[in-house]
C-alpha cells in the first residue's frame, strides 16, 4: 500500500472507469487526469497491479458557525478479482490516519452502502428531500419588491459565494467552497444561475436550475430570508409555460411545500452523505461547547478503526481533558462510574447535530445516566445538518 505517483494517475482513472460503469471521453481525460493529481490517491497493489485504491481531498467544513479542516474520502473502488480479501479496509484506516497527521478532525464521504461504512466508523450526516411538482402547482406567492437576474457564468463565485457562505454557516456539515470549486463542480454541470437581489441591492437568495424535455430541475434554492425564498419561487413559477414537470432538491427541514396552494406533493426523504470524527481529542477541543462554568461532563469513546480515539475525555469550561487506560483499545483503566459511553459513530452523529442524543440514549447507543444526557443536548450545537455537494 502507497501513495500513487503522478504518472500512475492513469491507473486510478482506468480503476474508477471499471467500478463506476462510465468511460471518460478521450477528449476530457487530460482534464480528469489533472483533477485526480489533485488528490492523495493510496493504492493498494497485487505485485505492481493496482487492486484498489482510495483518494483523500483537502476540504474544509462548516461546524456551528466556524470553518474546520476536514477529509474528503472519494473513489474508493476494487477490481473484482481483488474483492473481499481486506484491501479496502486497509486503506481506510490508513487514510483515518494520514488525515489525523494532516489536521484533518473530521471526514465525509458519500456512501456507495452505509453498513458498509459504518463498520469503519462513519455515520449518516444528512438528508436530503426532493419535492416533485406539476405545473399546476406552480402559482405564485406574495409579490416581492426586489429583482430576480440570470447570472454571467464569469461572475459565479464572486456573486453566489457570499450568499452561499450565510447560508452554509446555518447548518453543520456544509462544504466550504472554493473558487476553484465553484468552477469546477458546481457549474460545470450545465445549470443555469439566477439570483434575487432585494431592494436595499443586497443578493439573498440565488438558483442553480436547468431545464431539458420540459421538465424543470432545481439543484439548489438558497435563500437567506423569506423575501428571497418567495422571489425566488415566483420566478420558478413563470416557467409554467415551457415545463410540465418541476422537481426541487434541498435540506430536510425546508419548509417551502407548506406555503404552496396545494402543500400535497410527492417528497422524497433519503440520507445522503456520512461523517465520522477522526481525531475525537483535537475535534472536541475546537468543538464549540455551550458550557457553564460549574458542568462537567465525561466521554468515554471507543474507536475500533482508530485506536488513537479511545478513551475518556472531560469536557469543562477550562477545555478538555483526556484519560487513556493501559491498553490500547480501552476506553479508560477502569470501568466509568460517571459520563456517558458510545462508540465514535455516536459521537459523530451527536456532535454533528444529525440525531438527538436522548433519542440515542433509548436505542441504547448513548449509555449513562440520563441527567449526562440532559447535559449533553444542553451542550452541543443545534444547528442541523446539511450538505448540498458531491465528492
Amino acid at each position: 500500500m502507497r501513495k500513487l505517483d503522478k504518472n500512475e494517475v492513469i491507473d486510478a482513472v482506468r480503476l474508477s472507469e471499471y467500478a463506476f460503469q462510465y468511460t471518460v471521453p478521450k477528449e476530457e481525460l487530460d482534464d480528469k487526469i489533472q483533477r485526480y493529481r489533485e488528490h492523495e490517491i493510496w493504492g493498494d497493489f497485487e505485485a505492481d497491479e493496482l487492486a484498489a485504491k482510495l483518494h483523500l481531498i483537502n476540504f474544509e467544513t462548516w461546524l456551528a458557525g466556524k470553518k474546520i479542516k476536514m477529509g474528503g474520502v472519494a473513489s474508493v473502488a476494487t477490481y473484482p478479482e481483488h474483492r473481499r480479501g481486506g484491501r479496502v479496509a486497509r486503506l481506510l484506516r490508513n487514510g483515518l490516519f494520514e488525515m489525523k497527521q494532516k489536521g484533518q478532525t473530521i471526514s465525509l464521504l458519500h456512501p456507495f452502502q452505509i453498513s458498509f461504512y459504518r463498520k469503519f466508523g462513519y455515520e449518516v450526516l444528512n438528508n436530503w428531500k426532493k419535492v416533485e411538482l406539476k405545473v399546476e402547482d406552480l402559482k405564485p406567492l406574495r409579490a416581492v419588491s426586489g429583482k430576480i437576474r440570470r447570472v454571467e457564468l464569469d461572475h459565479i463565485f464572486e456573486v453566489l459565494n457570499p450568499v452561499y457562505e450565510t447560508f452554509a454557516a446555518r447548518f453543520n456539515g456544509m462544504l466550504v467552497r472554493t473558487e476553484n470549486w465553484w468552477k469546477e463542480r458546481v457549474y460545470s454541470k450545465g445549470f443555469r444561475f439566477a439570483t434575487y437581489t432585494n431592494e436595499e441591492g443586497n443578493v439573498t437568495g440565488y438558483l442553480s436550475y436547468k431545464i431539458e424535455n420540459r421538465k424543470l430541475e432545481v439543484e439548489e434554492m438558497v435563500c437567506t430570508d423569506g423575501e428571497a425564498r418567495r422571489g425566488l419561487w415566483n420566478y420558478l413559477c413563470q416557467h409554467d409555460s415551457m415545463v410540465e414537470r418541476v422537481t426541487i432538491l434541498t435540506n430536510e427541514s425546508d419548509q417551502l411545500t407548506f406555503l404552496l396552494a396545494n402543500p400535497k406533493v410527492k417528497t422524497t426523504v433519503e440520507p445522503y452523505f456520512m461523517a465520522r470524527i477522526v481525531d475525537v481529542e483535537n475535534f472536541l477541543k475546537e468543538y464549540p461547547f455551550t458550557i457553564k462554568a460549574d458542568e462537567t461532563l465525561f466521554l468515554h469513546i471507543t474507536d475500533d478503526q482508530a485506536e488513537w480515539n479511545n478513551g475518556s475525555y472531560l469536557i469543562d469550561r477550562e477545555g478538555v481533558r483526556v484519560f487513556k487506560g493501559d491498553k490500547p483499545n480501552a476506553a479508560c483503566a477502569h470501568p466509568p462510574k460517571r459520563g456517558l459511553r458510545c462508540n465514535i459513530n455516536t459521537l459523530t452523529s451527536v456532535l454533528t447535530g444529525y440525531q438527538d442524543p436522548y433519542f440515542l440514549y433509548e436505542a441504547g447507543l448513548l449509555e449513562g445516566a440520563e441527567d449526562d444526557v440532559v447535559r449533553l443536548q444542553s451542550i452541543r450545537s443545534t444547528k442541523e445538518t446539511n450538505f448540498m455537494d458531491f465528492f
